[in-house]
Order: structure tokens, then C-alpha cells, then sequence
């Protein structure tokens, strides 16, 4: 359908930089050999857009990491002015795309890292304000990771939405932030579409690193139902590159989820999410390769998209590259 080698332009929802320059010795964001969105990898591959996410644990001191990460932006953000623009609105992320410069912007991935397990709701408040005031724009949150927290439960348990995730869903309202369907268990996932539907929110929800259950059965993989979901709220779904959420063996199997999502009609919210981290460090052996070698950098959308040139219109293409993105920040921050 479509021949064309265009270096397409790219936004991309998710990446762990922040939680590698904090947590790793030596940590430099220049470091090709510790991480797959290193700033010349992000440069080479065309990256026009990053979110950088702020990445907790369940902790007592997941506060306090918040924090930190959001010093080490604040720093990345100081030490590469002549790299990295931070987006604000959508004026700002438009007028960024046609620099040369990479527009940034930040999530939070666990909401455990605005409050711990023991401390006050309000503390979560507070922090989300302050944050939101130095920053300005904060594109998306998550209730959870893995495990079960105050807000509910995570990608590995079954736990849905407790009292305190209701409230901060009240709190984000009309916030322009989106809650991100990535880490909930299903049981969250439903929670929360209801809660918003129930009490007529103004949230917009989206999955930012996540392919499909249809594809390759995982838990951190959507399911049909929140797909349909995600698409008919004007959301976003971008694609995972971690080996375990792709398939274990076959590394085409990426443009196979890709494919996947435009039968099911996420013509509109397909994007990339690659979630690149440092894995160097990781405890699980088993898990490493985490990334197979064709998808293991930003250097690589080039060729993820040159892959489907045959099976999709150059339209279709920019769709998932960038143009997804730009009409979602586009309506968040209307």
C-alpha cells in the first residue's frame, strides 16, 4: 500500500529515564549502552516527542523517589536546553514539532509515589498540585504497577477500585491529565471506566505502554473489552517493545499487534509507548534479552514502520508515528 521510506516523525508515551538517572551510579542520559531512549538514541530515531515517567514502587519512601525524579527532569531539562523543550500545552507541543528539538513532557507511573501506603489522601493532593505547578503539565497517571496498593490493584492481582482510587479520580478531574490503563488489573480497569462514567468525570483514559491480549496472552496485554473502550473514548494505546508483553520467541510478532489494533479499529489511537528502561541491573535472568535486538532503541521506529509500508497507507502510518498524539494533546488540552 505504501512504498514510502519517509523518517516519520515520532511521539512516544513512555520511558524510564528519570528512574535510571536516580537509581543507577553514574547514570548519564548521553549512555547508549544503558538505555534504549538515551538522548543521541532519540535524536537518530527521530523522536519529536517523550514522555518521561516518574516511576514508584510500593514503599514508604516513594514519596520522596517522586521527588527526586522529578528533580533529575528538572536537572535533564536544565543540562540539554539545546536538546529537550519541556511541553506545557498544546501551542507549546506544536510549535516544538517543528524545531529541533525533542518535546518532553511528564507522567507518573504508580500513583504510590505522590503518597505512601500510611500517610494522609491529602499529601497525594498536594503533591499532584505542586507538581503540576512547577512542571505545568503532567500527561498521564496510574493508580498502580504490578502489585495492589491504597488505590487498588495492579497488572498481577485481581483487587479493583478501592476508596482512596475513587477519590483521586474525583481530585484529577478536569485536571487534563488522563488516567493510563497500563498497570491496573482488569478488575481496576472496569472500576475506574465505571467511577468515571458513574460520577460523569472529565478524564480521559489511555493505555500508554501496552499491546494485546489477543496477540500474545500476558496481564500487562489488553483485553478486547478495554480495547474497545480505550478507542470509543478517544484515547491512545501505544505499542510495548518489551520482549515478554510482544511474544517470548518471535520478534514480528510487534507488527503483528500493530496490524491487530488497526482491524480493531484503533486507527485513530495507535501509538508507540516502548517503555525502554535500564534493565542491566534487573533481578530475573530469565527475563533478559528484554528487548529483541530489532526493537531494542529509539533508533529502531524507522524500521517498525518500514515494515508495514506494504501493509499500510502512509496516512495510516503517520497515524501511529506521531499524528495519534498530536490530535489527543490537542483535545486534552483544549
Amino acid at each position: 500500500m505504501n512504498n514510502n521510506k519517509k523518517n516519520y516523525p515520532i511521539a512516544d508515551l513512555h520511558c524510564d529515564m528519570l528512574d535510571y538517572l536516580c537509581n543507577v551510579l553514574n547514570a548519564s542520559p548521553q549512555n547508549t549502552n544503558d538505555l534504549g531512549c538515551a538522548l543521541p538514541h532519540l535524536i537518530n530515531g527521530n523522536v519529536k516527542f517523550q514522555v518521561m515517567a516518574i516511576y514508584s514502587s510500593v514503599e514508604e519512601n516513594s514519596p520522596k523517589n517522586l521527588l527526586n525524579q522529578a528533580e533529575k527532569y528538572h536537572q535533564l531539562l536544565m543540562n540539554n536546553s539545546d536538546i529537550l523543550s519541556a511541553i506545557t500545552d498544546a501551542s507549546e507541543f506544536n510549535k516544538t514539532l517543528n524545531t529541533n528539538k525533542i518535546g518532553v513532557m511528564l507522567s507518573i507511573e504508580n500513583a504510590s509515589g505522590l503518597c505512601n501506603e500510611y500517610e494522609p489522601l491529602s499529601k497525594a493532593f498536594q503533591r499532584f498540585d505542586n507538581l503540576k505547578e512547577n512542571f505545568k503539565s503532567i500527561l498521564y497517571i496510574s493508580l498502580t504497577h504490578h502489585g495492589e496498593n491504597r488505590f487498588g490493584g495492579g497488572n498481577n492481582s485481581i483487587v479493583g477500585l478501592k476508596d482512596d482510587g475513587k477519590e483521586i479520580l474525583n481530585f484529577l478531574s478536569g485536571k487534563k491529565t488522563a488516567i493510563d490503563l497500563s498497570h491496573p488489573s482488569d478488575a481496576l480497569a472496569t472500576d475506574i471506566l465505571n467511577h468515571i462514567d458513574k460520577n460523569n468525570l472529565d478524564l480521559q483514559v489511555i493505555a500508554s505502554h501496552s499491546n494485546f491480549r489477543k496477540i500474545h496472552e500476558h496481564p500487562r496485554n489488553l483485553p478486547d473489552e478495554l480495547v474497545s473502550e480505550i478507542i470509543y473514548r478517544k484515547g491512545l494505546i501505544g505499542i510495548n517493545f518489551v520482549r515478554a508483553f510482544v511474544h517470548p520467541q518471535n520478534p514480528s510478532m510487534l507488527k503483528e499487534h500493530i496490524l491487530y489494533g488497526f482491524q480493531s479499529g484503533s486507527s485513530s489511537t495507535l501509538c508507540f509507548g516502548a517503555d525502554f528502561f535500564y534493565t542491566k541491573s534487573h533481578p530475573d535472568p530469565s527475563r533478559q534479552p528484554f528487548f529483541f535486538s530489532e526493537h531494542e532503541n529509539a533508533t529502531k521506529y524507522k524500521g517498525i514502520l518500514s515494515s508495514l509500508n506494504s501493509l499500510l497507507s502512509e496516512d495510516e502510518i503517520s497515524a501511529i508515528a506521531c499524528n495519534n498524539v498530536i490530535s489527543f494533546i490537542n483535545r486534552l488540552y483544549a
